[in-house]
């Protein structure tokens, strides 16, 4: 491996680069190269890596994406990076599906009929186009899409709901595309009674489970808001409950955030041009009965929360296209100079990672094919 070093110290000392000198040094000699590139040292320097926050605006007059970096110590906006994004999407920007240990899976089903989800890795601008899915029915249909991963296995699960003349049909189909084995393989027995959200879903992924918002139909004109839930190592579906106080709200007027170590819930309601927002809080992790209001949000020009700092302020998207934080103690806001699409604006952890590099795919060690790994540009810029 090395003359001079022992390959213990060499690990060491490499797994504490950053991304771009790590694929410099591949070309220093084949035996860095397949170290550089084993799943061991991707693992290793993955666990090595900061825990940070990605944020993603739409600069309206530019027309362009943003991707920014911020280190979740401190402030929010302090010592932010841009990344390196490769595509442009073809109509405004992209679905941001979900992101985790530095890859971000991406749809652009917003604004035209969608390509395939791709899942990138900005930090080493290497990308997987998803194969074409194994559900497509004929029919009017609704797709949602979750991402997160599960014993080092990058995962994609796809629901499907058909239309016919009174809404989506329940339980919908449902499918699983794995990075560790380059393929969508089918659920079965899926009974979901949670419909969810068109155009407007979310997913949340936090803790190993993907989170939407939904609603059961318990009777005509009598819905009842539900959380739907997918365990991406048991690949089982669930449901949390929402306190008795949100379960009757207008379901669009709710959605998800990760508070800290806790999940999230935000109802907005009011007029436009006086928006108040209610913010709670699932104390204990998966228990219904833990829900807990914690404080009200009424600032001039509120528009939607964005997310949470690690310091307990909220992101907030407010008139003027721009992202302040607002203190919920002293209910002060604070300017941070970031401007973009007010429904663009997405806040997600990140870590920088090698993950994709080769084609790794987890602890399996293997590789995806060439085709699936080489994919489509959508449009690169």
């Amino acid at each position: 491996m090395s003359d001079y070093l022992p390959e213990e110290i060499l690990i060491e000392i490499l797994v504490k680069l950053p991304a771009k000198s790590l694929i410099r040094a591949t070309s220093v000699c084949k035996p860095w190269r397949s170290l550089i590139r084993s799943p061991s040292f991707i693992s290793a320097h993955l666990s090595n890596s900061e825990n940070q926050a990605l944020l993603r605006r739409y600069d309206i007059h530019k027309a362009r994406e943003h991707y920014t970096v911020f280190p979740k110590r401190g402030p929010f906006g302090i010592k932010s990076s841009e990344l390196d994004f490769p595509f442009k999407c073809p109509i405004g920007y992209f679905r941001i599906v979900g992101s985790c240990d530095g890859l971000v899976c991406l749809s652009n089903d917003l604004f035209k009929d969608p390509s395939p989800p791709v899942i990138l890795n900005p930090a080493i601008r290497n990308h997987v186009v998803l194969p074409k899915s194994l559900v497509n029915p004929n029919e009017p249909h609704l797709v949602v899409l979750g991402f997160g991963v599960a014993s080092n296995v990058y995962k994609v699960v796809r629901l499907v709901y058909c239309r016919n003349d009174y809404g989506f049909i329940a339980p919908p189909q449902a499918e699983i595309f794995s990075l560790g084995t380059g393929r969508w393989r089918k659920l079965n027995g899926i009974d979901v009674r949670i419909r969810l959200l068109e155009y407007v879903w979310c997913p949340i992924f936090f803790k190993g489970f993907v989170y939407w918002i939904g609603y059961q139909r318990k009777s005509e004109n009598n819905d009842c808001n539900s959380i739907l839930s997918f365990h991406f190592g048991d690949e089982v579906f669930g449901e949390i409950m929402f306190p008795e106080e949100l379960e009757r709200e207008d379901v669009t007027s709710l959605s998800l955030a990760i508070m800290g170590e806790s999940l999230g819930a935000i109802t907005i309601n009011g007029e436009i041009g006086d928006l108040r927002c209610d913010v709670w809080m699932m104390k204990d992790h998966g228990v219904n009965e833990s829900w807990t209001r914690l404080y009200r949000i009424d600032c001039e020009g509120f528009q939607r929360v964005i997310g949470f700092w690690g310091s307990g302020e909220a992101l907030l998207a407010v008139h003027g296209f721009e992202l302040v934080t607002y203190n919920a103690e002293t209910k002060l806001i604070k300017h941070v100079e970031v401007f973009g699409n007010t429904r663009s604006f997405y806040v997600g952890d990140y870590k920088e990672s090698l993950v994709l590099l080769g084609g790794y795919r987890g602890d399996s060690g293997e590789e995806l094919s060439r085709g699936v790994l080489e994919g489509m540009s959508l449009g690169a810029a």
